[in-house]
């Protein structure tokens, strides 16, 4: 059994299997992908009528303080006409997810790039598997700035901050300072979740460093003041202020730090299965690696008491925002979506530094290889059924195989063309979607043609009006 488990063939033809059932018809609903009506047809018809900066700073003083994100909204093709760029920027993201994880990963563990690949490409199929909305992780575009797009941010950020400490890299020291040092200024500035996820690091880091290693890094403490600056620029601009004032349940501390808590304990629960067999898989590997102390950077030997803690408030320190915010219990998808990430991050990097740990502390495995490899045929029994109960697998499955995505995709074609073709004193009436994707499907326009949602479409494609008939 060891042997057969060990064989890289059966190995590969796993992960191809998982890849084939979760990345690629992700990558192939990319193509049947198009603008919501929520948010999308807005910031395009403002950035084409009154200017991208202008439009930036309107919402930046009348809305929210995100002022990167408001640059980013404003930046979208869409305001020239170019559809496609809602087709091409999802497969963007899951090629730049697995690219953030395999150069993270290469900090931390000194492996073949063939193996960095593949566990990279394991860590987004699992991470699609528990996605908490498709439509919200990369396909809503004006929402992947918000979330999808400073998830990798951060990964990189990671990546330049450990490179520019080393002595190989001094020629190039001070661009990846900078390179950091701009990472820091577009993730406040993409979203509040982002501003504490920062600014916390940036301040676990330095204590870090104070506390263990008696060293003040001025590094730190330099992107530390930037990242109190940028909070600055988010929390006390206009447009947060007015938002904040539209939410009169916010504000309530302690119901938002409770609330945080025990919705991340609940969450963590229904991701907790599928991430244990994965866990696994991840054992099986570390085990054939974890007396090779050399393939092991500085990064991964830190007390295992300080990783498990710090992943224990990150990720209910994240639900924090919209508690404070909004003042109710209810959470969206895409948040649950962009937590489940660096829940993943934080579990799995903490298995890694208390595996190498015990290994160098006592000389001992984290568990021994029949444990490990009773362990990995049990997952790989299990993880079929976990698999064909999925929600987002079988979601996917049916918009590929019935059309749903392809017909939805025609749909939307036809109906901007009979838009165009209208006159543009004429009230257009357009039939309600016969195909609606549930992996690419956010909202439409209304039966009120007063709707903000139709009211921007409208604007877009300049014509009187715009209403959906019921």
């Amino acid at each position: 059994m060891s042997g057969f488990l060990q064989q890289r063939y059966w190995t590969n033809l796993g992960w191809a299997f998982l890849v084939a059932i979760t990345i690629a018809p992700m990558m192939v609903l990319s193509f049947f992908n198009h603008p919501s009506a929520a948010d999308d047809f807005c910031f395009a018809y403002m950035a084409r009528d009154y200017g991208i900066l202008w439009s930036t700073k309107f919402y930046y003083d009348q809305w929210t303080g995100r002022y990167f994100a408001c640059l980013l909204f404003h930046s979208t093709p869409l305001f020239k006409g170019w559809f496609w760029y809602y087709q091409a920027l999802p497969i963007v993201y899951m090629l730049a997810t697995v690219g953030s994880v395999y150069l993270l990963l290469g900090e931390l563990i000194h492996t073949s790039r063939a193996q960095k690949w593949l566990i990279s490409t394991a860590f987004l199929v699992l991470y699609i598997l528990q996605l908490d909305s498709i439509v919200e992780s990369f396909f809503w575009i004006t929402g992947s700035y918000t979330y999808a797009l400073p998830q990798i941010l951060t990964l990189l950020f990671w990546v330049a901050l450990i490179r520019s400490y080393k002595p190989e890299n001094k020629r190039i020291k001070y661009g990846l300072i900078v390179w950091a040092a701009f990472l820091v200024f577009a993730m406040i500035g993409l979203c509040e979740m982002f501003l504490l996820l920062t600014t916390g690091l940036l301040l676990c880091f330095m204590g870090y460093r104070l506390l263990f290693q008696r060293k003040l890094d001025w590094l730190l403490l330099i992107l530390f003041l930037e990242a109190v600056i940028c909070c600055y620029l988010v929390l006390e601009s206009p447009g947060s202020k007015i938002r904040q004032g539209s939410n009169p349940l916010g504000g309530n501390l302690s119901f938002s730090i409770l609330t945080s808590f025990k919705t991340a304990v609940m969450v963590g629960i229904k991701w907790l299965p599928l991430t244990l067999v994965f866990l696994v898989f991840w054992i099986n590997w570390l085990s054939n690696k974890i007396s090779h102390s050399s393939l092991f950077s500085a990064y991964v030997r830190i007390p295992v008491w300080v990783g498990w803690l710090v992943w224990a408030v990150v990720v209910p320190v994240l639900y924090f925002p919209i508690f404070y915010g909004v003042g109710i219990e209810s959470v969206s998808p895409r948040i649950h979506n962009s937590v489940y990430f660096f829940y993943l991050i934080g579990f799995f990097y903490n298995v890694l530094v208390t595996m190498l740990w015990i290994q160098e502390k006592w000389n001992l495995g984290f568990l021994s290889p029949g444990i490990v490899r009773v362990l990995t045929l049990l997952s790989i029994l299990v993880l079929p059924l976990l698999i064909w109960k999925n929600t987002n697998v079988r979601m996917m499955a049916s918009d590929l195989k019935n059309g749903t995505a392809a017909a939805y995709s025609r749909e939307l074609y036809d109906r901007y063309e009979k838009i165009r073709q209208a006159p543009a004193h004429a009230m257009v009436t357009i039939q309600p979607l016969k195909h609606v994707p549930r992996s690419l499907f956010l909202e439409d326009i209304k039966d009120n043609p007063k709707h903000p949602w139709n009211d921007c479409e409208t604007k877009f494609f300049q014509k009187k009006a715009l209403v959906i008939t019921p």
